[in-house]
């Protein structure tokens, strides 16, 4: 077992509040592609987002850990259904403002390696982050 620690970061042409708008709803994951369906339980730190994927058995299990909307961050954990192989993961989520109404995302993650090493599980995050803020960027162009 290995440690893992991801950063990947992307630049918007967008004002953070319209970025914000679209990452810092936990229960609203619509600008994701490729799910069947979301289930939400709760509200604020503690709720759960079950995502449910084709070819999955079992569902997604995201927490919300914490919270900041003055901030622009949050934090969550994946306690079941992970289906990268990372164990005890937590994610971070900020968005940076950079003026001129530009901004930047920041997504990070920590957890344990399973099965491979924690540069490469490193990577496979990398790559599915990459993507999640390029869905995000597509649903700024639609506006």
């Amino acid at each position: 077992m290995s440690n893992v620690n991801m950063h990947v970061e992307r630049d918007f042409d967008h004002p953070g509040d319209r970025v914000w708008a679209i990452l810092g709803n936990f229960a609203d994951i619509g600008w994701c592609q490729g799910m069947e369906r979301v289930e939400v339980r709760g509200s604020g730190p503690g709720m759960e987002r079950h995502i449910h994927m084709p070819g999955l058995g079992a569902p997604i299990e995201e927490v919300l850990e914490s919270i900041d909307t003055a901030a622009r961050t949050f934090s969550y954990s994946i306690p079941r259904g992970n289906p990268m192989p990372v164990t005890d993961y937590l994610a971070t989520v900020r968005v940076e403002e950079l003026g001129a109404g530009r901004c930047r995302v920041h997504w990070s993650a920590t957890g344990n390696a399973q099965g491979i090493g924690g540069e490469q599980t490193a990577e496979i995050l990398s790559g599915v982050y990459g993507q999640m803020l390029g869905w995000v960027a597509d649903a700024l162009a639609k506006g």
